[in-house]
């Protein structure tokens, strides 16, 4: 093992944490704090995006790794292949591999490297097999896991906080990965990982599922036992809590006193209404949501949970600020279970939550028996701004040969962005497992991901099939500003059908961010009017390409760049302006770098290392610091290129 420091690249490790709202107290965590604080995922955060790279094809095909084609971001002079490259602050949650050969096979690419910073010399320089190995501290379980841990799947969950860069490469080229990470405000102060951080409190917390993650200090809990209806009453509701003043619900335990079936878990509904609201947040199937969709299961998520031998549980935050009322509802013919339940409860006085920086805890329950060929089943899709936490997906073939839906890659697109910010290789991949006969076949979970449960094993020819249910959560959640929509393909291209059904938890308030004003370079009229010019820019270019993803069209004019361009953008005197985001649609052809300054002053490096000639065009946002655009009319943006740039629009975003 080899990991190298770097003392001079330091930063102190109090100012990686950065006040949301000055006036709130809250911090938004990074890294190993991210995993430990359950109690900052109602936070909605302005100054953080999420992002997700993979080997998926990006011609829109199904060669997501299989022959490594698109399984690096490009070959550096060192003749490494980089696989991950991000500047700015940022920080790295999740790493994931398969073998190209089956789910049980070495991953034969050997070394691993992690660059820090823009240090010549990698930190942590490991093969691949030590690295997933656990033989290292702090590569070993609970946050790293082999693939007979994680059914075909090599997953790390240990985070690398980076101030200025992180990049990966190993020494041969990938098959099958994808990472999943944050990125943050330039102004953002982050301590870069060294391998001497101190891991204890996260082992403890990922050993302990089914234990509470959050604090205990000041919960009050309230319980009782829901008895059947009277005899001859069928279907019915019946009241668990009312909570008549602000606080924060920071538990539910349902332990049924006779076990259910599949059938009640998927017609009993637990339903908790907020703030007086006539719809509930949360309406969702007792079974799905602790976990699984397909009965009774052994889930041991940190965040949900349940047993046949013991209480199913919910351990993410739900803070409101008038009321709370919590029910069950039953659409099963016969009468409502005898269950016990217990919630736990702080009061506003113990667990303040500020509402104008915080969301309602959410569920959005969707069902297609079967889906529709030719369009992705949809997860969760909903205006506002929030935190998608994560989801539980159940699929269930039709028969035994309809095989192969497991090919559909998962599909997330944030903030009104055609372009996916998150775009995966395949069910099994997204779950962080791998191949699908050595899948289906040995259910695992974990505290983070996983696959508790599969029925009606078969198999047709050299592939099995089974029914499965699945769950997935993010550290750190993937915040939203004003859209998210979550959506999967169900085989390559929506070719298979499926009964699907699924539960995505967020958090969110209805009132979004909006665009303040748009520069479509290449209109002679708007660029005068934005004051556009530009440095060896090309004439206008006029462009018909594709997006990824869905893969709709567009046509839009634009320019070259290969010094400097230089706008104007406008900001209403109404906005709030709590955060400003600046968006590029541009043609990824090449790699693209520019620093951004703004009013003189240099605000951080604008790096889009991706490339894709089938697919290429693109749309990505920039965080501009708050401390640098509050309060003024008029932001003169300024962008000095570093290779290669080309620009079609800009929008500029107010974040609410």
């Amino acid at each position: 093992m080899k990991i190298l420091h770097s003392v001079a690249v330091l930063c102190l490790a109090a100012a990686s944490l950065l006040l949301i709202g000055h006036s709130t107290g809250f911090a938004q965590s990074v890294g190993l704090q991210a995993v430990e604080r359950f109690v900052d995922y109602p936070i909605i955060p302005t100054d953080v995006q999420a992002h997700y790279v993979s080997s998926y094809d990006r011609s829109g095909g199904n060669d997501d790794g299989f022959q490594g084609t698109f399984s690096a971001l490009y070959v550096d002079t060192n003749g490494e292949h980089v696989i991950f490259d991000a500047k700015g602050p940022g920080c790295l949650y999740t790493l994931w591999f398969t073998s190209r050969e089956d789910g049980w096979s070495p991953l034969g690419w050997g070394r691993i490297r992690f660059y820090f910073d823009d240090e010549s010399a990698p930190r942590l320089d490991l093969d691949a097999a030590e690295f997933f190995g656990g033989q290292h501290r702090p590569f070993t379980a609970p946050l790293v896991f082999n693939p007979f841990e994680s059914t075909g799947g090599y997953v790390s969950y240990v985070p690398f906080p980076f101030q200025k860069r992180l990049k990966i490469t190993t020494e041969e080229r990938v098959g099958f990965y994808n990472a999943y990470y944050h990125t943050y405000s330039p102004d953002r102060l982050v301590s870069s990982w060294t391998g001497k951080e101190d891991f204890s409190k996260v082992v403890q917390l990922w050993s302990q599922p089914g234990m509470d993650p959050k604090p205990e200090q000041g919960v009050e809990k309230r319980s009782g036992i829901v008895a059947p209806a009277a005899a001859g009453e069928a279907a019915s509701t019946s009241l668990l809590l009312e909570l008549p003043e602000a606080g924060t619900i920071t538990s539910i335990r349902i332990n049924p006193l006779f076990p259910l079936t599949p059938y009640q878990l998927n017609h009993v509904s637990l339903r908790i209404y907020w703030d007086g609201e006539t719809t509930p947040s949360v309406d969702a199937p007792l079974g799905i949501f602790f976990g699984s969709g397909l009965g009774e299961a052994s889930v041991r998520a940190i965040a949900v949970g349940m047993s046949p031998s013991s209480a199913y549980y919910c351990y993410l935050p739900m803070p409101f600020w008038r009321k709370a009322r919590v029910e069950l509802a039953n659409d099963n013919p016969t009468a409502l279970p005898k269950v016990w339940w217990e919630v736990g409860y702080k009061p506003a006085s113990l667990s303040a939550y500020p509402s104008e920086i915080s969301g309602y805890f959410k569920t959005q329950y969707r069902k297609e028996w079967p889906t529709r060929l030719g369009r992705d089943y949809q997860i969760l899709e909903t205006s506002g701004r929030g935190v998608l936490v994560g989801q539980v997906m159940t699929v269930e073939p039709l028969r035994a040969e309809n095989k192969r839906w497991w090919e559909g890659d998962l599909r997330l697109y944030l903030d009104g962005r055609r372009h996916p910010a998150f775009h995966g290789t395949g069910h099994e991949d997204e779950y962080l497992g791998g191949w699908s006969n050595e899948w289906l076949m040995n259910p695992y979970s974990l505290p983070m991901h996983g696959e508790p449960v599969t029925r009606d094993l078969s198999q047709i020819d050299f592939q099995w099939n089974a029914s499965t249910s699945v769950y997935r959560f993010f550290v750190g959640g993937v915040p939203f500003q004003s859209q998210i929509a979550l959506s999967t393909e169900h085989g390559v291209d929506n070719g298979a059908t499926a009964f699907y059904s699924s539960l995505a938890y967020y958090y969110h308030r209805p009132d979004p961010a909006h665009r303040v004003d748009t520069l479509d370079v290449g209109s002679f009229e708007d660029e005068r009017r934005h004051s556009y010019e530009a440095e060896g820019a090309s004439p206008v270019v006029h462009n018909r390409f594709q997006f990824e993803g869905v893969g709709s069209y567009l046509e839009d004019d634009g320019r070259e760049v290969s010094g400097r361009s230089r706008f104007v953008l406008t900001v209403p005197s109404n906005s709030q302006n709590r955060g400003l985001r600046l968006r590029r649609l541009y043609d990824q052809k090449t790699a693209q770098e520019a620093e951004v300054w703004i009013d003189g002053r240099l605000v951080g490096v604008w790096y889009s290392p991706a490339t894709n000639v089938h697919r290429r065009w693109a749309e990505t946002d920039f965080q501009l610091p708050a401390g640098l655009t509050k309060g003024k009319p008029r932001l003169g943006i300024e962008l000095r290129v570093v290779g290669h740039w080309n620009e079609y629009r800009y929008e500029l975003w107010s974040l609410p």
